[in-house]
């Protein structure tokens, strides 16, 4: 074979590789557009936010940077566990398709329920501009809603999930643990703590509720549970449920630290202890722990934070009169084996 033919061979041996790498007789899937978006907003530009959903409403505003607080009751950061991504969640969605290819205006909203909407969400936003939508029907699967922003005539499709978050915030506003009110009989349990005294550990005083009695162990001085006088213990029943009034001094502490406050890792602390739910309604026992700080000059209240696992926490002004009164069960607690026990004192059952 000559050099020519040789060659010859090569070349037809590279075209017939390449045209199989290329292969352009394969059809090739069309990539279609992406989804749409709802609407699309700026995270940062988002300041304020009120959510309607049927016969409920909540609002929300942001005093600083980071730092969201409800509208009503007053300065109180919602919690931080369910408030997590829902500034994300609002600066837009995409959608699964825009009608407006189909008809430019619509016609008649209440062919969509967007007449009288289930959800309506209006975003406040720097520089005095608002965002307002409108959820209404869902589609005939249950998967999404039709969806509208208020002003603009094209219609949306928005995943149901992403409608069912935001109308949670109305339906079940996310209220801190510390600023919840509860009946006495969904407690279960107060601890109370003065704080390490130096080098030793402070006395720490549990009441808790045993076959349906309530019943008190000092863990310093006491063997074992110790009934309480029902008579005197009565008068605390108001105080068990927690203090009667939260303030909120700063609703974010970004350095975390404390001490100006006189709130220290192992200063006074109350906890009390109540039964929770969870969403699928399996009961547990749930609770809020106040680490307790200095009073405050007008002695009004003493300055708090609720121990969690949030990173970052509120400083709190608790009752000062609520304070005391739980201290004081630790300094004088109301047994009922003997006529009455102070601390330091020889607090052992008679007979």
């Amino acid at each position: 074979m000559n050099w020519k033919a040789t060659v010859l061979l090569v070349l037809i041996a590279v075209g017939a590789a390449v045209v199989v790498y290329i292969n352009p007789f394969e059809k090739t899937e069309e990539k279609g557009d992406d989804p749409p978006w709802f609407y699309q907003v700026s995270f940062d530009d988002v300041n304020s936010i009120d959510v309607s959903h049927l016969d409920n409403q909540v609002s929300f505003h942001r005093p600083e940077r980071h730092t969201w607080v409800f509208d009503d009751p007053a300065g109180i950061p919602p919690d931080h566990f369910r408030w997590g991504g829902i500034v994300l969640l609002l600066s837009g969605p995409q959608t699964k398709r825009d009608f407006s290819t189909v008809r430019a205006v619509i016609d008649d909203p209440a062919e969509y329920g967007l007449d009288a909407p289930q959800l309506i969400v209006e975003v406040g936003l720097t520089a005095n501009r608002n965002i307002s939508f409108r959820l209404g029907d869902a589609t005939a699967d249950g998967s999404f809603n039709y969806a509208q922003v208020t002003g603009f005539p094209q219609l949306f499709l928005i995943a149901k999930s992403w409608g069912d978050v935001l109308g949670r915030l109305a339906d079940e506003p996310p209220i801190p643990k510390w600023f919840v009110k509860r009946e006495f009989s969904e407690i279960d349990e107060v601890n109370v703590f003065l704080g390490d005294d130096g080098d030793e550990e402070g006395a720490v005083l549990r009441i808790q509720k045993e076959d349906g009695e309530w019943v008190a162990r000092n863990l310093a001085i006491d063997d074992e549970n110790r009934p309480l006088d029902a008579d005197k213990f009565a008068e605390f029943y108001p105080y068990m449920v927690g203090p009667p009034e939260v303030l909120v001094e700063i609703p974010r502490n970004e350095d975390r630290d404390y001490t100006r406050w006189g709130i220290e890792d192992n200063g006074p602390s109350i906890e009390i202890r109540f039964r929770g739910t969870t969403e699928r309604g399996t009961s547990f026992i749930d609770g809020v722990l106040f680490r307790m700080g200095d009073k405050t000059d007008d002695g009004r209240h003493y300055y708090a934070t609720s121990a969690s696992d949030a990173v970052i926490n509120a400083v709190l002004r608790l009752d000062a009169k609520w304070t005391e009164m739980m201290y004081s069960l630790l300094e004088d607690t109301p047994y009922g084996d003997i006529s009455g026990s102070v601390l330091g004192t020889n607090t052992k059952p008679t007979g």
